[in-house]
């Protein structure tokens, strides 16, 4: 349930850049709780079939970033497409012949795009409020740390080492526990009085 509630969250950063991409206007409400429904029903699909959870791909952001591609029946037949290759042995074992460095090389750009959305993403944000900018900067400190320092959690139990040693749910409950930390900080907290603008009557 704590990969599915990251999951989640990275869905809804996922849908709002993905409706970017295309030129279409976000609107989470709608498109998040559609989203999520269908990764539900693929993944119960995968698991009757033996496969793992199906999360929404940032790399497609990239792609449609990059190519400026943005049907969706080209998806539909990228999809068709790589279907027919998981069954075709001879074609599978050429993709996995291909060269780690240019497998690599193409996801570095891919990822660098979406970082790049994500940075606008920020930018867009009232960062001058300090819970704001106090929920970011651990958030990408949660997120970063599976990673700069693996070793961190290691003496920690193995649920314990599952949720923070990955980067994706660890900064996903970050953000969520912050972000209701402060909102229930702001709302106990009482509110300047609003100056009253004072009209003088007209002679």
């Amino acid at each position: 349930m704590v990969f599915a509630l990251a999951s989640l969250a990275e869905a809804t950063g996922q849908t709002v850049l993905n409706s970017e991409a295309v030129g279409k206007a976000p609107d989470p409400a709608r498109d998040v709780p559609r989203t999520a429904r269908a990764d539900a029903l693929t993944s119960l699909g995968a698991g009757l079939l033996g496969g793992a959870v199906m999360v929404t791909s940032a790399e497609n952001i990239g792609i449609v970033q990059l190519t400026g591609v943005r049907s969706r029946f080209v998806t539909a037949a990228a999809g068709a497409l790589l279907v027919l290759c998981g069954l075709l042995a001879p074609v599978t074992r050429l993709l996995a012949a291909l060269p780690a460095p240019v497998v690599g090389g193409a996801s570095l750009v891919i990822y660098a795009v979406i970082a790049a959305m994500g940075v606008d993403m920020l930018r867009r944000t009232a960062l001058a409020d300090p819970g704001a900018i106090t929920v970011v900067a651990l958030t990408l400190l949660a997120g970063l740390l599976p990673l700069l320092s693996p070793q961190l959690y290691e003496p920690l139990p193995a649920w314990a080492r599952a949720l923070f040693g990955n980067g994706v749910p660890a900064a996903a409950l970050t953000a969520v526990a912050l972000s209701a930390l402060f909102r229930r900080l702001a709302t106990g907290r009482p509110r300047p009085p609003q100056d009253v603008a004072r009209v003088s009557p007209s002679k």
